[in-house]
């Protein structure tokens, strides 16, 4: 059997396509409670998330649809609508927020370069104030990760469902 020069080149063309769709973006999704309000955002509900190499995904569920999906990368994205990481917190959190602070949250890491980290009954608190611009408590574990910035009205909360 005889093979063209042309279907060879396109056999090869797809194969490499379909291996690089099939490759592993995630690692397996975690199911859990979700809550993001900000005074922009607001959903709160069942949902997964989604922690790979270079992006996070979370997706919350309501009545069995998903109502609301965002993407933390080297952008982020809430539903369709992408932008740059610190257009996102100027948008919806708090224009100071250091880069990486949602994805650290995400991952249940220190965020802030582990200012005020402390240990208290086997999870990590880090309290970060200052004055006209932050009011932060965030807790985090293995399982749970909880930011809340009572000045700026934000509250993050992750309860992986074991």
């Amino acid at each position: 059997m005889k093979i063209s020069v042309r279907t060879f080149v396109s056999l090869v063309f797809l194969t490499l396509l379909m291996g690089g769709c099939a490759s592993k973006i995630y690692e397996k999704p975690e199911p859990a409670l979700i809550v993001f309000k900000t005074p922009t955002l607001r959903y709160a509900d069942q949902g997964f998330v989604y922690r790979g190499k270079d992006r996070i995904k979370l997706q919350i569920y309501v009545s069995g649809k998903a109502a609301f999906e965002m993407t933390v990368g080297k952008r982020v994205c809430v539903g369709n609508a992408c932008m740059g990481e610190q257009e996102f917190y100027r948008k919806y959190l708090h224009a100071e927020y250091p880069r990486g602070t949602l994805a650290a949250i995400f991952s249940k890491k220190p965020i802030f370069g582990g200012e005020g980290l402390e240990e208290e009954a086997g999870r990590f608190v880090q309290r970060i104030e200052e004055t006209g611009r932050f009011d932060i408590i965030y807790v985090f574990d293995s399982r749970s990760a909880k930011f809340r910035d009572r000045l700026n009205r934000i509250l993050i909360k992750i309860t992986e469902i074991p």
